[in-house]
């Protein structure tokens, strides 16, 4: 018999009188009971919940310990250490590399952000005062006026008062009528001084509007200076073919890579580990990075009017000088997870 069968025979048992003490406390155990199953029951869901993620954290685990044991052979060999040690080394300088174009992205989309939320301050400011310059011109008129009708109103029920005699009676009647029309007129310019006075205060209390983001054109033209920041990165170490070494750390496995001996990796460390510093240290080309920038909006297409990245293939399209512009496609190739870094 169910739990809820139970209930219903002892709630119609005790219908119609007054139930024990005995009793009470018996209903009062089956809904203990019920609600204990219902705890019980979210904590078995719960416990195989958690069993289900050991299960992956283990699998993980055992992957990780393949590949630790894997590596350990691998550096075990004789020659595939300094090899192993200069991959690491290009990958350092892969994040270093990344690290700072991800910053350089993050600044520029922070500064282009305060700008377009300047300029959209300034013109809600501009639209505001504007707005108070109309309404502060119809208060002035609504004020002269209203003050006008009610000096006007003032001279009358004076004169009303000076006209005695019944032989003023019938200009009396014509005075009282035109003073009662122009009290209509008096309550309204007072109430359009009114309404004109609580309409520039509530221009006045205008929340500011809530920030519209980056704009199409302000995404736009932080990817291009992204795009041109990542080519200037590949200059900067193209030299020594770093860039395409380290790049290369991201497509291949160490095991699968080669630098030569012993003497070539040692090389290669000190030019990448001379990299790294030289990174840390430089500061940004603002003119060429601007001189990238121009020739990249002069070049790119886009697969849409929405679109904020440009198409791969526009970036080397050829020059103001018929030249193609130098450097890897940084885009196609994926320099320094550049994707990672642009507006969406």
């Amino acid at each position: 018999m169910s739990l809820r069968d139970d209930l219903r025979r002892l709630t119609q048992r005790l219908a119609g009188r007054r139930p024990s003490a005995e009793e009470e406390r018996l209903v009062e155990l089956f809904r203990n009971r019920a609600e204990l199953k219902k705890e019980l029951t979210a904590l078995d869901e719960e416990r195989h919940r958690l069993l289900d993620r050991l299960k992956l954290q283990e699998g993980a685990t055992m992957r990780v310990e393949e590949q630790y044991s894997a590596l350990e052979q691998y550096l075990g060999r004789p020659g595939e250490a300094y090899k192993s040690l200069a991959y690491f080394q290009l990958k350092a300088l892969w994040r270093a590399a990344t690290k700072r174009l991800e910053q350089f992205a993050s600044d520029l989309a922070r500064q282009q952000k305060d700008r377009e939320r300047r300029a959209q301050m300034a013109e809600f400011e501009r639209h505001k005062r504007a707005r108070l310059a109309d309404v502060d011109r119809e208060f002035v008129e609504a004020k002269v006026l209203a003050d006008q009708l009610q000096a006007e109103q003032k001279l009358a029920q004076q004169r009303l008062g000076e006209l005695g005699g019944f032989w003023n009676y019938f200009r009396r009647r014509k005075l009282e009528d035109a003073i009662a029309a122009r009290s209509l007129r008096v309550e309204t310019a007072q109430a359009a001084v009114t309404d004109l006075g609580d309409a520039r205060h509530a221009i006045e209390a205008e929340p500011p509007p809530a920030s519209e983001g980056i704009s199409l054109e302000g995404r736009r033209a932080v990817n291009l200076a992204v795009i041109a920041y990542a080519e200037w990165l590949c200059d900067r170490l193209s030299a020594d073919g770093l860039a395409d070494l380290a790049r290369q750390t991201t497509l291949r496995r160490v095991f699968e890579s080669g630098y030569g001996g012993r003497e070539e990796c040692l090389a290669l460390m000190e030019r990448a580990a001379k990299a790294i510093v030289d990174l840390e240290r430089q500061s940004d080309d603002l003119v060429e990075l601007k001189a990238r920038t121009d020739r990249l909006r002069r070049s790119v297409r886009y697969r849409s009017e929405t679109d904020p990245i440009p198409v791969q293939d526009s970036l080397r399209a050829p020059g103001p000088d018929g030249r193609e512009a130098p450097g890897p496609n940084v885009l196609l190739e994926e320099y320094f997870e550049i994707y990672g870094a642009l507006l969406r």
